[in-house]
């Protein structure tokens, strides 16, 4: 019975660093990197702890300090990149609404332009046609 109990450690911290892996893939997957504010620092903290229960056996100061370590990194990496790429994304929108705001100001006054044009066309035919009238009566 004492020869199952390494393997049953061994298997148990190969099923921990798998199940670690698997929180950190999640964390890390989402429509290219605009998740949700923390999950990086919650993912990596979760691997920290995790690796530190590993490496450190059931020490509550090795998981304290791998989870630090971790949500520190998770932040690092994964939370300011979502962060900057979701403020470039407000800029890019930013940047169009700014574009179609002009867009809509150059039509607006190529139309006005038009009916200006329009008028005065106008106003120029029916002067034409008093002058003739006048000239034929």
């Amino acid at each position: 019975m004492r020869n199952l109990q390494p393997t049953t450690r061994a298997s148990a911290k190969i099923a921990l660093l798998a199940g670690l892996i698997s929180i950190t893939l999640v964390g890390c997957e989402s429509d290219g990197g605009t998740g949700s504010p923390g999950i990086g620092t919650v993912a990596g903290a979760a691997a920290g702890a995790g690796a530190g229960r590993a490496l450190f056996g059931s020490s509550p100061a090795g998981m304290l300090i791998g989870g630090a370590v971790g949500g520190l990194a998770g932040n690092m990496t994964l939370d300011r990149r979502a962060e900057t790429r979701r403020q470039q994304e407000r800029e890019v929108a930013r940047d169009a609404e700014i574009q179609r705001q002009l867009d809509f100001e150059r039509q607006r006054a190529l139309q006005a332009a038009e009916v200006e044009r329009e008028l005065e066309e106008r106003r120029l035919f029916e002067e034409w046609q008093r002058e003739r009238a006048a000239q034929q009566g």
